[in-house]
């Protein structure tokens, strides 16, 4: 394709790329539009601060996703590393509910920095393939987060930092949100003008490559699944403030799914080589506004979850037919 976006017989090109570059904007605009329409209670201010405060860990997780899928692996551990940091919240808080409430979130978001240093170190030092590694961790985390709290919910104090983290708004938009948006804009630098988001995308374009030309490739993965544990302790935070209890049981299933299909719907490619952060939060959104589409309009949970699947898979194809 030339400069132009026209072959050399005459063709343009241009469509398909579009179609790739911005179908996940164009659908998400499109879809909030038909909720304006036709969606009883949408235009509520207080519909859209809920979204916000539901899509807050969603974004992160899917911000470290789009990382692991962008140096051709996967994270599938990161909603049980959510749940695992909330157990620990959980537990700390035993020991001094209302001051020792910054220990108890620096302790929770620690715990998933480990998760995700561990998952690192198995991908790049043991070459265990990171879709097995990640779903070990995934059953690992999740069960010690339950034998934490000895599988109940463990409610949180009324007072304190995270209590307010939990409820606090700027106007109708959630501090948790403007944190994960925060998070997302030094996310992209990370990935666009630093050494080690070139190593990152150079070793998910070829990790041969990566590791003849003499780059780090075992300490960038490290760095990248490190770096999505961490994400998904501090979702992990966010899920617990929101709910106001630790919740082994409920925080973060089945958020690994839909972080997977954000980061892909927003234009990171399952074959490496690429990361799109904009594209992702817009992917988190997109799928979060479907949810409350279906819920607000009374369509049955089961019937929801197959047109849900079937959304997912038209966004995929569409990105697929862009690429």
């Amino acid at each position: 394709m030339s400069g132009t976006g026209v072959t050399s017989a005459g063709t343009s090109r241009l469509p398909a790329g579009w179609v790739r570059l911005w179908s996940v904007y164009l659908a998400f605009v499109a879809l909030v539009l038909f909720d304006l329409a036709v969606t009883p209670g949408f235009r509520n201010p207080a519909v859209i601060r809920s979204l916000l405060f539901e899509s807050a860990p969603v974004i992160l997780i899917g911000l470290g996703q789009s990382l692991a899928i962008g140096t051709r692996g996967i994270d599938l551990s990161v909603g049980s590393v959510m749940a695992l940091s909330s157990a620990v919240i959980g537990v700390t808080l035993a020991w001094d509910p209302v001051g020792g409430q910054a220990t108890s979130m620096a302790l929770g978001i620690g715990a998933g920095l480990c998760c995700g240093l561990l998952n690192g170190l198995l991908i790049a030092f043991l070459r265990i393939d990171p879709l097995i590694s990640s779903l070990s961790l995934l059953v690992a985390a999740r069960g010690l987060a339950q034998a934490l709290l000895g599988g109940a919910r463990a409610d949180l104090p009324f007072d304190g930092a995270i209590p307010w983290l939990g409820a606090a708004t700027v106007s109708v938009l959630p501090v948790t949100a403007l944190l994960a948006l925060a998070i997302a804009v030094l996310f992209s630098f990370i990935v666009r003008r630093t050494t080690f988001g070139h190593y990152a995308i150079f070793a998910g374009a070829s990790r041969t490559a990566s590791f003849l030309a003499g780059q780090p490739v075992r300490a960038t993965l490290v760095f990248v699944y490190g770096l999505s544990g961490l994400l998904a302790g501090i979702a992990g935070l966010f899920a617990t403030a929101r709910l106001g209890a630790a919740d082994p049981n409920y925080i973060g299933v089945q958020f690994e799914l839909d972080a997977i299909a954000a980061s892909v719907i927003g234009g990171t490619p399952l074959s490496g080589g690429r990361v799109s952060t904009i594209g992702t939060v817009f992917g988190v959104l997109l799928l979060e506004v479907l949810d409350a589409s279906f819920i607000m309009n009374n369509v049955n949970s089961t019937y929801a979850q197959i047109l849900k699947a079937g959304f997912i898979i038209a966004a995929l194809y569409l990105q697929r037919a862009g690429g």
